[in-house]
């Protein structure tokens, strides 16, 4: 038996392929424990941008110290397995799909291990209570934007069959996870290959699973925001009014040289028409600042385009060249103190935007499903994805309660638990 801690770096979708690794070196027999008493560190890396593979290799060399042995893998690895392999002899890198790496791993520890031979399997274990599942249910992405890697270390676009997809939400709930947020590199993409179900009909069948208390969907893009998924948000109230859809600029010269398949106007009706059959929606965002072609008043469309849209919270990435990639031949022609002047501006624009969509729930009545409590207090989100906290003690991890919005946080709100005992407002 080996001691082993398990940590990743990015997006949902790594954090699903680690624990698609956790699951199988916890049912070979291995330990789970904490990373200063890990004999084993095993790392998923990232490569959306030049800075997370750095800081992907400086995780690795941080849990070197004390001689303990390295397994590496993800996009950063998948990209160039290289560059992790010859930082030192104890680090071993694997190359492949998060299933065969999974497998790979438990392998290299000398156990045999008989995973479910399913497409995309999830996470076979659980040994610590966790509120919100990531399950993967879409691997890979056919979109090719020219900035992007990911479908060179990631592959086209496939899907999960639903059968297991909605296995796997069955132990989750079983493991204690009542929310379950559906995740991939291109989610929206998702065709059931044994029914033909699209996403929002696969998450109309999760919420049913017995136990499920709350279905989210991680990101999808604002051409696959479908009729189909639009109506399953309407009809299934187990189905969460918050989508994350990447805008990545608002000008339509910059949106074509990215390689988007929409225009600022195609974006901004397709946000119109979801906010006109969901009134209650919270729509976030993604946006990449310093792209070759962006100017000041491209960077200035792309601030209109986010008031117009009512986009509430968005996440900045300054702009890095990728080799392999199509706009690796464009250059860098933003200079990067013009880079970190936009992306201040843009952080500044979103913690506005944020600031006014929490102003107007205090007073009102929120659902929270508390996920982590502490000494001081506890927390959790709305089914919108605002944070919310609560008293010490006020809740139990996975308890959802009625709470009153009170008062402003940073980066959330205070609120008390209706019928507690506390003064209400408004």
């Amino acid at each position: 038996m080996t001691t082993f801690a398990v940590k990743f770096l990015g997006c949902k979708v790594s954090q699903a392929d680690a624990m698609a690794a956790r699951g199988s070196l916890l049912e070979a027999g291995h330990a789970e424990v904490p990373e200063a008493d890990a004999e084993l560190h095993v790392i998923n890396t990232c490569c959306i941008t030049s800075e997370a593979e750095a800081k992907s290799r400086q995780a690795v060399r941080r849990s070197l110290n004390g001689g303990r042995a390295v397994y590496v893998a993800g996009c950063a690895v998948n990209l160039n397995a290289g560059r992790f392999s010859q930082i030192d002899p104890r680090v071993s890198a694997f190359v492949g799909t998060a299933e065969d790496v999974a497998l790979s791993m438990a392998g290299a520890l000398g156990a045999c291990v008989d995973l479910e031979h399913e497409a995309l399997a999830g996470p076979r274990a659980e040994t610590e209570q966790r509120t919100r599942g990531f399950v993967k249910v879409q691997d890979g992405c056919d979109c090719r934007c020219a900035y992007c890697i990911i479908p060179t270390v990631r592959g086209s676009a496939r899907s999960r069959p639903a059968s297991g997809v909605l296995a796997e939400v069955r132990r989750r709930v079983a493991a204690g996870q009542p929310e379950v947020v559906m995740t991939g590199i291109s989610v929206g993409d998702y065709r059931d290959p044994e029914r033909g179900l699209e996403v929002g009909e696969l998450m109309r069948e999760v919420a049913r699973v017995d136990g499920v208390q709350r279905v989210r969907l991680s990101s999808v893009e604002v051409i696959h925001v479908k009729d189909s998924l639009v109506s399953a948000l309407v009809g299934e109230p187990k189905l969460c009014p918050h989508l994350h859809i990447p805008m990545q600029s608002g000008d339509d010269a910059v949106l074509k040289a990215m390689g988007r398949h929409y225009t600022a106007a195609e974006y901004l009706d397709h946000v119109t028409a979801l906010r006109r059959a969901i009134p209650s929606v919270n729509v976030t965002t993604d946006v990449i600042v310093g792209f070759p072609t962006e100017d000041e008043v491209a960077f200035e469309r792309t601030l209109g385009a986010l008031d117009a849209a009512g986009i509430t919270r968005v996440h900045t990435f300054s702009y890095s060249p990728r080799p392999g990639t199509v706009a690796e031949g464009l250059g860098d022609r933003v200079p990067a103190a013009e880079k970190k002047h936009r992306s201040q501006r843009m952080r500044g624009h979103s913690e506005v935007r944020s600031r006014h969509h929490r102003l107007r729930k205090l007073g009102r009545r929120e659902q929270v499903l508390v996920d982590k409590l502490a000494d001081s207090q506890c927390s959790g989100y709305t089914a919108d994805y605002t944070r919310c906290y609560l008293p010490p003690r006020a809740a139990g991890r996975g308890e959802i309660v009625e709470v009153t919005c009170l008062e402003l946080y940073a980066d959330g709100i205070r609120c008390e638990r209706v019928g507690a005992g506390y003064p209400e407002r408004g």
